[in-house]
Order: C-alpha cells, then structure tokens, then sequence
C-alpha cells in the first residue's frame, strides 16, 4: 500500500449545508421502506423453521395433545415478535441519525481519497483524509462509484454526517 501525500491546506470541510427538497424526500423514502419486506421475510423464514421441525417431530405427532400444538404455534409467533422487536429497535437507532440529519443538514467535503478497502459483507469503503492531521472520515460507496476513484484522487465529496450516506462524490480538478 502507498502513502499517500497530504497537503492539508487544500483539505475543506463545509458542514450544516441546508437539505434540498428531494434530499428530504430521500430520508423520508428510508423511513417508509424501512419496514417494506421485513413481514414477508420473517414470516417465510419462521414457515421454513416451523416445517424443518415438524419434519423431524413427524413420529411424534400420534403423541401430541392439543396443547403442544398451542406450544408450538406460541413459539412461532414469539419468535416473530423477536424479530419485530429486534427490527424496530435498529429502525430507532437509524430513525435518531436520520433525524439528525434532518436538523444538521449535509457535510461537503473537499478532501483526498487514502484508502480504499472492501469489507467481508460485501460494503465498499472509501476513507477521506479529514481537516487535521490524523482524521479520517469513512464512508461506505457504491461498487461503481468504488472502482472509479483511486487512492490519491482529489474529491469533492457530500454527505449526510450522521447516517454516512454519500450524496455525491466528483473529481476536484481544482485542487493542486
């Protein structure tokens, strides 16, 4: 891996930039597609569980009485309102950032690319050298938007803060 070279007086950082419409119309789509597939999935997958099990309690079904088909029903449905709870839970912690968002607007970034890596799940990172020495800022990309910039490319990157969300991210011929 190369070093990088910094001029950290070309590195500018313009924070609390005002949303435009459709970037609040953006953060207002996340909230609503948030829940979208999440029954479906869940409900296919505690399906899937419940007739793997039955499958290998099928000799035991001459021995069930009607109360451990209601045990086994009650293990379903509180398996799926686990997972309800769980999903609502992280929906709170994104909706605080998206919320944050909202109040404090977006992050432009005039900066330098010093790493690039991917991650085991499949997320693309790109870390941006930040206004002092040492600061990095870490924001996950597009697989396009990945392969485009190299290490050492000067950007011009806009962002939502809190959520880390790349809003744009161009070349900078402008930086020397």
């Amino acid at each position: 891996m190369t070093k990088v070279l910094i001029d950290y007086s070309q590195i500018y950082l313009q924070e609390n930039i005002p949303l435009s419409e459709e970037e609040v119309n953006m953060i207002a789509t996340h909230k609503k597609d948030f829940f979208k597939d999440f029954s479906g999935v869940v409900i296919a997958v505690i399906m899937i569980t419940t007739l793997i099990a039955a499958f290998f309690l099928k000799n035991e079904f001459k021995n069930f009485k009607y109360y451990h088909y209601i045990l086994f029903i009650a293990a379903a449905v509180s398996l799926y309102l686990f997972f309800l709870l769980i999903h609502w839970l992280i929906y709170q912690y994104v909706k605080g950032r998206w919320k944050k968002d909202l109040e404090n607007g977006k992050n432009r970034l005039k900066s330098i690319i010093i790493s690039k890596h991917k991650t085991e799940g499949d997320e693309y990172i790109i870390t941006f050298a930040g206004c002092s020495k040492g600061e990095k800022i870490r924001l996950p990309v597009k697989k396009k938007v990945y392969d485009e910039y190299e290490t050492g490319t000067k950007v011009m990157v806009t962002y939502f803060k809190y959520s880390k969300e790349v809003l744009s991210l161009d070349h900078d011929e402008r930086m020397n």
